[in-house]
């Protein structure tokens, strides 16, 4: 049996519009689909969003494509998304794919 390891996105602080998040554990193939349903309810609620990744264990490919889904998702709807603490690995990821613009990526 394939063992699915943990992942979490929670609201940690929120104001009038603005929210803020811990995403924690595994941002992986496995892990995105249900990342990406809770963001869905989290997120409309808020015009500015924060997504700190220092809680993430591990992240893969998987992990920068749900980022970039929820950056598209954000300017459709016409809100901003800022991303803190990013990973190395998913850093340097986005630096091969030519992409840490996009999502607005800083060396820490």
């Amino acid at each position: 049996m394939k063992q699915v390891l943990e992942c979490k996105l929670e609201v940690t602080e929120n104001g009038d519009e603005s929210g803020r998040f811990l995403l924690t554990g595994v941002m992986n193939f496995d892990s995105v689909t249900l990342l990406n349903q809770r963001a869905s309810e989290l997120f409309p609620k808020f015009k500015s969003i924060t997504i700190d990744l220092s809680g993430v264990t591990y992240v893969n490919s998987a992990g920068l494509a749900l980022l970039l889904e929820w950056k598209r998702k954000a300017f459709l709807d016409n809100k901003t998304i800022q991303i803190l603490s990013i990973p190395r690995k998913l850093l340097n990821i986005a630096r091969v794919s030519e992409i840490e613009n996009i999502l607005s990526f800083q060396s820490n």
